[in-house]
This record gives structure tokens, C-alpha cells and sequence, in this order.
């Protein structure tokens, strides 16, 4: 008997089966629906078993924590001087073990996988829940995980050689990677790992947003992260419905997504007006400085991003490369915190609805700092490229 729901958050059909993450009447994404009559938050070491009842494990202490979580909210009033309040907020995931909020997807997605018996996963990014999953899978003796990575984004793999862990580079991209991960786990019978359909992942990252709204003295009023697929928006905002209704949030905040104008295809969207990526919105060759959200086309996952966006009051936004790296000598200089380009794109935009009269000076803002870079990390010195090996 399982602790939750599973079931399609389109539609609303109850699946019995937990490997499906895409509803077979509607192919929506499955959600793990708890009762929250039942939920207890509890004290233990690390946030993962204070919310395990918000989990999509059916024993929530099969999770192993691997010292992610409970990371920094800072009230930053230096910046916030700078920028017109005196309610800016951030949340440091940086502090992370990998310096990426990815770590908390890893953690929960392995033991989601362990307890439905899974030996074998195949997973794409663009370095940052690769990196988490790869060092995750080296501490946890029970999977085996696949690698995929487009050849612009092989520099951002952080993580040193291991036989449970395989990388496999192709060229192009992020989309490039993407599809060579489902043609490997069609053509090998592998399980893949499902990215934004993944419920572990966004119920994962969500855990960074609970920590964030009983760390801060006041409950924001806006929230805003830079998104590429959006899951870590949207397991913010089904965590803020839960805290609501558990009586631990006044409110459900204004939800904002921020992209790097580069490559922007949700907010060519969302300006059109628009609850599903068209052609025209595809950035067919992304690029920009902040490399974690370089998805030319955000499809499969836009249309959940504009319903959160749209029903909590928020939007979605785009800011400049200037604005980025302003913001994010800002960010060093008045509160000393060094962050990766795509969380100083969360700032700016934040910034940015400031600077144009769009929030009031008081009203708290949470900006989620979703990660740091790594300059001096191990990467992989031996890859893939369709079963020959290629040293480094």
C-alpha cells in the first residue's frame, strides 16, 4: 500500500503503476498527490526527513542523506538597499555538497529508484543534475547510472571516473544529449531517469523552497527562480500549496520564472500569450552565459510552468546578460556570496521587476541562488561516444 496518490495532474487518473511518469489516457505528468491529513514534519538531521511525508518514497527513511539540504536563506539588506527593499531574501543552494540544488533531485530520485527496484538509469543535462546524480550514485552501491551530455556542455561535468557511472558524449547540445538518453534506454531496455516528469526531482527541489518559508521571519510575497524545464518552479509552487494548506503559509506567493533573454522561448511565449510552445518561440541554437538553462525548447514542460505562473500571479521574464553580470558582482560585493550566471538571472530578474515600480518596496521577496560554479572540480577523463571509449 502506498503513501500517496499517483496520479495525472492533467487529467486526474490514479495510475497503480509507480514506474509510469506520463499518464497513459493524456500522456500528462504523474504527481505524487499525499494526504496531508497525515503528514507529520519531524526533527532528524537533515530537511529530507523533516518533509519525508512529502515524498514520493514509500518508506521515506529509505532516503540516505548524502548532506544535502538545510542550506542559508540570508536576509541580504546591503543588496536589497541597492535594489529598493528591505525585504530581499536568498537561498543559498550553493551550499550544497555539489554546489547545485540538483543534489537534493539525486538523493530522493536514487531512493525512488532503489525501492522500485531499479538498477540501471539513464539521465541528460547540462552538467548540474548529471554532476549530482553521478557523485550520488558512487555513495549509494545499488544503481548504475548513464551520462548523457551534448559536447558544448562536457566542461560542466564535475565528478571523477567510476564503474557505476557512465558518460556518453554526442554532439550538439542539450537537446542533442536528450534524445540520444531515450533512443540508449529504449534500444537497452534501461530506465530513464524522466527529467521534469520525474516527481522525485520536483519534489526533490521543493524541499530547498519548505526550508526557505520556515527560514524566513515573513512569508514572501514573490518568488523567483531561472528555469529551463521549470520542475524546480514547479515543486516550489505545489510546496507552497501544501504549506498552505498545512496552515504553515498565509498565502501561496507569486510565482516568476526568469530567462536569459539569449534563449528565452517561454517568455516568446508567455508574451504571445500562449499556454503551449510554438515553433516560433524555439530557439534552435541556444546560448548565453548562464549555461544550466540553455533549452532552446522547453515544450513538454512550458504549459505547467504558464498555469503555476498564471494562477499565483506571477510571470515570466526575461533579463539582458548586463543584467546578469551586474547583479552578480553585486550580489559579491554586497553580501559576499559568488553564484552561478543562472541564479544571478533569478536576481536580476527580481531586480529588474523592482527597478520598473512592479513590486512594492515591503513586500518580501525569496530568490532561489539555485547554485555556484565549479572551476576546480574533477570532470571525467574517460567518455562514451556510442560504446568507444575516448580518453580525455
Amino acid at each position: 500500500m502506498t503513501r500517496f496518490l499517483w496520479s495525472c495532474l492533467r487529467c486526474g487518473r490514479a495510475e497503480s503503476d509507480l514506474t509510469r511518469l506520463r499518464c497513459r489516457d493524456c500522456a500528462g505528468g504523474i504527481d505524487a498527490m499525499y494526504d496531508l491529513d497525515r503528514v507529520v514534519l519531524r526533527g532528524g538531521v537533515s530537511s529530507l526527513h523533516r518533509y519525508g511525508d512529502l515524498l514520493p518514497l514509500q518508506e521515506p527513511g529509505n532516503a540516505a542523506w548524502l548532506g544535502e539540504g538545510d542550506t542559508p536563506c540570508v536576509h541580504a539588506e546591503a543588496l536589497g538597499r541597492r535594489l529598493g527593499t528591505d525585504a530581499l531574501f536568498l537561498k543559498v543552494e550553493g551550499a550544497n555538497p555539489s554546489r547545485s540544488t540538483k543534489d537534493r533531485i539525486a538523493t530522493v530520485g536514487l531512493a525512488r529508484m532503489v525501492e522500485l527496484g531499479i538498477t540501471e538509469t539513464v539521465i541528460s543535462s547540462t552538467g548540474n543534475s548529471s554532476t549530482a546524480y553521478a557523485l550520488a550514485a558512487q555513495m549509494i552501491d545499488r544503481v548504475t547510472v548513464h551520462i548523457f551530455v551534448g559536447e558544448a556542455f562536457l566542461s560542466r561535468l564535475s565528478y571523477p571516473d567510476h564503474p557505476r557511472v557512465r558518460t556518453w558524449v554526442v554532439p550538439g547540445g542539450f537537446g542533442a544529449a536528450e534524445r540520444a538518453a531515450l533512443e540508449f534506454a529504449r534500444d537497452n531496455g534501461v530506465a530513464a531517469e524522466g527529467g521534469f516528469f520525474n516527481p522525485a526531482r520536483r519534489d526533490g527541489l521543493k524541499l530547498a523552497y519548505l526550508e526557505a518559508f520556515e527560514q524566513m521571519p515573513v512569508a514572501p510575497r514573490f518568488v523567483f527562480q531561472a528555469v529551463s524545464s521549470g520542475m524546480g518552479l514547479v515543486g516550489g509552487h505545489k510546496g507552497a500549496h501544501e504549506f498552505r494548506r498545512l496552515g504553515l503559509l498565509p498565502r501561496v506567493p507569486s510565482f516568476v520564472a526568469v530567462q536569459q533573454s539569449t534563449c528565452a522561448p517561454m517568455v516568446s511565449a508567455w508574451a504571445g500569450g500562449r499556454t503551449e510552445i510554438v515553433q516560433e518561440d524555439v530557439v534552435s541554437e541556444p546560448c548565453g552565459i548562464a549555461e544550466a538553462i540553455l533549452r532552446g525548447d522547453p515544450s513538454a514542460s512550458y504549459p505547467y510552468v504558464a498555469q503555476l505562473c498564471q494562477d499565483s500571479g506571477g510571470r515570466v521574464v526575461a533579463v539582458t546578460e548586463d543584467e546578469i553580470r551586474a547583479v552578480r558582482r553585486a550580489l559579491l560585493d554586497d553580501e559576499g556570496l559568488s553564484v552561478c550566471a543562472a541564479s544571478a538571472a533569478a536576481l536580476a530578474g527580481a531586480a529588474g521587476m523592482l527597478r520598473d515600480g512592479l513590486i512594492a518596496p515591503g513586500d518580501p521577496l525569496l530568490v532561489n541562488l539555485t547554485g555556484a560554479d565549479r572551476p576546480l572540480w574533477t570532470a571525467p577523463r574517460t567518455v562514451c561516444r556510442y560504446g568507444e571509449l575516448v580518453p580525455r
